[in-house]
């Protein structure tokens, strides 16, 4: 578990694209490298790609687990509610209340609206959630229902823009803040640009300085607009001769990607038009621009590519797109935003720059001041302290709240309600139980396993994982009984083997042969051994003992004289001795009566000796009744 000085968080992605990495994405890894200043990140994926090559070579802990998206929490319907009830049930569910369990974040981040599922699941277990919005909700009638969702599971809700806030106006204001992007100086090496400007250009068959307006997307679909810049190229091509346009990006729509091809060879320009494959490193397309143009026809949450154009220098024209307007107004390039969907208003913008090189390289050298004031790091930083600054205090608040919780018994086996992990609770603590083989391997009971409600969980810190594999001092639990080759079989405690006299002494110790684990010798020895537990035919002899004892008291009591008791007939205290002196009172008088009568009383006194003789020997009790 994290220290109180330094807090755990878990950011999750909403992709990892394989081929390329998108503006979101690249946001969220800048997070992650800030907050790693102040708290221990681990960043989560859905599947592996470039996002998680990038992450892993900062040396950032990266984290493989699939969850669904909500995409109609981008464009709500009124299907959305059932989809969200739909998507609390989904499998994958479990497997992120296991990864909340096992890495017990102090917070929580989700990237992007459609990436609900991570904070429903932090919300279940009361871990805080702040949900980053790096786009701009479509304006429906059933928006409202986007927002209240985000309402209720996020305890705070950060904006790259204004813009990506305004959907959000239901919300309240104590639960969003504006965080614009940034990025790290140490990111671009400007003494590379001159050569890489040179080698793109030349790939693209260009050697001179004529100027080159470039179209840059990760992603060119419908809404980034990509038409609208081929017709503002063809625009300026009729007067231009000397322009040329550069399109690269990785076609999302086929059939839209060929349709913009087929504007270009119809047009008689295509000599003055180069497409190119998407190209991940940066520094290798931006410095061969001159113009950087954004037609996106999307309200953009904020409009990184606008960002990078600035940070290179570049002269950058856009669309009134959501973002777009916030990052070039705030930067002095008011100018250069032209009406959404306005072509010809875009052409006269791009015309302007492309036809005057001093004005376009002013331009340039004015962005590359403006935008390091505005949106520096100095910046980034300063408003991520305060953001952290106003969450602090909540997240210990929930932290202590949660190990302050009532706990479970030592030794429980339990389990939560929609999750898949069995926890074994061990000194306050509760170890995982990696896999069902590792289940199977130490005899434990499905029968023992309780189920719990998931939060009630988080109030044991997580301890080591329970593994069948060596060493088993580290990894095995705490109890259990194990044996190595020999017959004896140990009572395996907390570091030291006691062996078991026998099988009665394992049995009277709640124990059977069914949960002997089957170890290493060497890995037996290194449990220190105990003294051996002993039950059974000690305790026989014990009790042969105890018998021995009590006849030895019963005789002394008889010695004594005792009340003897048999058949209701009660003999006077004395004893044998008391008997022996009546029966020789007996003889003599009937030796004075004569010869018949002490005939008879001889008869009568052998009867009664003989049935004395049988008297003593059956007394089963001393005290008391046979």
């Amino acid at each position: 578990m994290s220290t109180p000085q330094q807090p755990k968080v878990l950011l999750f992605s909403h992709i990892c694209n394989p081929e390329h990495i998108t503006g979101a994405e690249k946001l969220l890894l800048f997070m992650t490298l800030e907050l790693g200043r102040h708290y221990a990140c681990t960043l989560v994926v859905p599947k592996e790609g470039l996002l998680a090559v990038e992450s892993r070579r900062h040396g950032i802990p990266t984290i493989v687990q699939s969850f669904p998206l909500l995409y109609d929490m981008y464009h709500p319907t009124d299907a959305l509610p059932q989809l969200h009830q739909e998507l609390l049930g989904h499998a994958d569910m479990a497997g992120l209340l296991d990864l909340l369990f096992i890495h017990e974040p102090d917070l929580v981040i989700t990237n992007t609206c459609v990436n609900l599922l991570p904070a429903a699941a932090a919300r279940k277990l009361g871990i805080p959630v702040t949900w980053i919005i790096a786009e701009t909700i479509q304006s429906t009638i059933f928006a409202s229902i986007s927002a209240d969702l985000m309402d209720t599971y996020a305890d705070w809700i950060i904006g790259i823009s204004e813009t990506t806030l305004q959907p959000l106006h239901r919300i309240r204001e104590r639960k969003k803040f504006v965080l614009p992007p940034s990025w790290h100086t140490d990111q671009y090496d400007a003494r590379e640009w001159p050569v890489k400007r040179q080698n793109k250009r030349a790939e693209i068959g260009i050697y001179d300085e004529r100027p080159v307006v470039g179209y840059i997307s990760s992603d060119i679909y419908a809404n980034k607009g990509l038409d609208h810049f081929i017709q503002m190229g063809i625009n300026i091509c009729e007067t231009n001769r000397m322009a040329h346009f550069m399109i690269t990006g990785k076609p999302a729509d086929a059939a839209y990607m060929e349709s913009c091809i087929q504007m270009i060879l119809i047009s008689g320009y295509s000599s003055q038009f180069s497409i190119l494959p998407f190209e991940p490193n940066i520094q290798s397309v931006y410095p061969a621009m001159d113009v950087v143009v954004i037609p996106s026809l999307l309200n953009e949450g904020f409009g990184l590519t606008a960002l990078e154009g600035l940070i290179f220098g570049k002269a950058v024209v856009a669309y009134r797109s959501g973002g777009l307007s916030e990052i070039l107004a705030s930067t002095g390039n008011e100018l250069f935003l032209a009406n959404k969907g306005d072509v010809r208003d875009l052409t006269s913008k791009v015309q302007y720059l492309v036809s005057d090189q001093i004005a376009r390289q002013q331009v340039g050298k004015t962005n590359s001041q403006a935008i390091g004031q505005v949106f520096g790091i100095d910046a980034y930083r300063s408003k991520l302290e305060h953001f952290l600054a106003r969450i602090r205090p909540h997240l210990q608040e929930s932290r202590s709240a949660r190990l302050s919780a009532p706990q479970f018994p030592n030794q429980f086996l339990l389990k939560g309600e929609a999750s898949h992990t069995v926890f074994l609770i061990e000194q306050g603590q509760k170890r995982p139980v990696s896999t069902g083989y590792d289940f199977h391997f130490y005899k434990l009971d499905w029968n023992r396993v309780g189920i719990v409600n998931d939060r009630q969980l988080t109030s044991h810190p997580t301890g080591l994982s329970i593994r069948a594999e060596e060493p088993f001092l580290k990894h095995a639990p705490a109890i259990y009984i194990a044996k190595g080759l020999g017959p004896t079989v140990y009572l395996m405690q907390h570091g030291i083997r006691y062996p078991f006299s026998s099988e009665a002494a394992m049995h009277h110790y709640g124990y059977n042969l069914d949960q002997v684990v089957q170890l290493p010798e060497k890995e037996l020895a290194t449990y220190a051994l105990g003294h051996p537990i002993v039950w059974g035919s000690s305790k026989a002899s014990t009790r042969r003992r105890s018998k021995i004892k009590a006849k030895r008291r019963l005789r002394k009591r008889l010695k004594k004289g005792a009340k003897l008791r048999r058949s209701g007939k009660r003999f006077a205290k004395g004893g044998f001795k008391a008997r022996r002196r009546k029966a020789a009172s007996r003889k003599i008088k009937v030796t004075k009566r004569g010869v018949h009568v002490r005939r008879a009383k001889s008869r009568r006194g052998a009867k009664s000796s003989a049935r004395q003789k049988l008297r003593h020997k059956s007394f089963a009790k001393v005290g008391g009744r046979k």
